[in-house]
């Protein structure tokens, strides 16, 4: 499988593809149209996050020929789409039908037809991409489409409390490596194949980050971005998997890295020695399908809350806490919870501490004159058996997400001393600045990006 770290995503709240696709065929074997309104985020160069803001049905009065093969629009339908979309800055995707079997692309007269449309709407919203959308009764394909007449290949998603490869426009994955076999048996090869498609992000490679590493390692993932500030002391080595003594002074990516590619030689890792914190290394993620949150600062926790339901990038937070008194443990308790749309996020759970995200998210400057701050970080107890049991409820619910091992939560709480793990309620407070649509929720780059600057 060649690596999937070149391609842009076009990303469906749960199940509205498939309502896309339903409607869309509900006249074949006549070709259907509809438009879709994306907002946009650039990743890099050429390649983007879109995330759909809105299906804009056609009706028959909006047709000009309309055929099995083909379909023909008025050129008011475009031009009264093309003025909301140049309105809010928003990306626009033609979609239509190929009712045949087996994979859909672009016949000869899409692009015929895309020559005029495309440059019209380009011209009229100029910074932002514009593209199609080919839906078949059992496959897609989408892509974007450039001024010169190239395209750019889009990943179709859905995220929720699934996470779901519609179309992929990367190589296809091979068959299930031999040793992989026994966890295939698990959740089949495609749910093999749709693990090792993803793009997996660990914010914090240090005691919960190692272990998410190097399981999904093992798993068979493929695609890394790995982020972290910090370099390997020696009282980490009691947790950090992988580390040993001469590993001290080494940033912890490059460690967690040269891990990851012991277990998966065919991984592609990308590591960053940075902070997530700061919102430049943040938009990094972007090129990512899923992250795990490993960090211990609730600073980072709010901006990567806030990046998953900006964005629709789904990921797990995770952490554990050990209570000690009179040097006694007393209380071991571990904490798992998806932020994807559709689930409360961290600050409807009531997880983050506002002055202490305040705290984190100053400049090293700021952070030196703010009166309000005394006396220095005091380390936490952590315990590698600890770790890797909330680390491993973590990736199993992953597993849930991406390949269907039934998991019946997205929310989990551990409390070892009495020997519980139970599900987590939270409803989303319908006036959230970050999960709700008040909010920052399917903004994309029309609201400010969290982070410090």
């Amino acid at each position: 499988m060649g690596s999937s770290t070149g391609y842009s995503a076009l990303v469906f709240r749960a199940g509205a593809f498939e309502r896309l696709r339903v409607a869309l065929l509900a006249d074949a074997p006549l070709e259907t149209a509809a438009f879709i309104l994306a907002r946009s985020a650039r990743v890099a160069d050429s390649r983007w996050r879109l995330i759909v803001k809105e299906i804009v049905p056609l009706h028959d009065a909006d047709y000009a020929r309309r055929t099995e093969s083909s379909v023909e629009l008025h050129a008011s339908a475009l031009a009264n789409v093309t003025k909301r979309a140049r309105a809010e800055n928003l990306t626009l995707l033609l979609a239509h039908t190929h009712t045949v079997p087996g994979s859909v692309g672009p016949s000869w007269i899409d692009r015929q037809g895309e020559t005029a449309w495309v440059p019209a709407v380009r011209r009229r919203v100029p910074d932002v991409p514009h593209g199609r959308l080919i839906v078949g009764e059992t496959s897609a394909h989408a892509a974007i489409i450039h001024e010169d007449g190239s395209e750019h290949g889009l990943r179709v998603m859905e995220v929720g409390d699934d996470v779901i490869v519609i179309a992929d426009c990367c190589e296809p994955a091979d068959t299930p490596e031999p040793r992989m076999h026994r966890q295939a048996l698990a959740f089949g090869s495609d749910g093999q194949r749709r693990l090792e498609a993803l793009h997996f992000a660990i914010v914090g490679a240090g005691g919960t980050g190692s272990v998410v590493g190097q399981q999904l390692a093992h798993l068979g993932a493929r695609e890394f971005t790995l982020v972290d500030l910090d370099l390997v002391e020696e009282s980490n080595l009691n947790r950090l998997v992988g580390a040993t003594g001469n590993d001290v002074g080494r940033a912890k990516v490059d460690v967690l890295g040269d891990l990851i590619a012991i277990v998966q030689p065919r991984a592609h890792i990308r590591a960053i020695r940075g902070d997530i914190c700061d919102a430049e290394v943040a938009r990094k993620l972007l090129a990512c399908d899923f992250f795990f949150c490993c960090t211990d600062s609730e600073g980072s926790r709010a901006v990567l809350n806030q990046f998953a339901y900006q964005y629709w990038l789904p990921g797990i937070d995770l952490g554990v806490a050990i209570r000690v008194r009179k040097e006694q443990v007393t209380h071991i308790s571990g904490r798992v919870q998806m932020l994807t749309p559709g689930q409360a996020c961290l600050l409807c759970a009531e997880v983050l501490d506002p002055e202490q995200v305040r705290r984190d998210l100053l400049t090293d400057e700021a952070r030196a004159q703010d009166r309000y701050i005394d006396g220095a970080f005091v380390p936490q107890p952590s315990v590698i058996s600890i770790n890797s049991a909330a680390a491993s409820l973590a990736v199993t619910m992953m597993l849930s997400a991406v390949t269907g091992v039934p998991v019946g939560t997205r929310n989990q709480r551990i409390r070892f001393e009495a020997g519980i793990v139970s599900r987590v309620a939270v409803d989303s407070r319908t006036s959230c600045p970050v999960c709700s649509p008040l909010g920052a929720l399917g903004r994309a780059d029309s609201f400010d990006p969290p982070g410090r600057r």
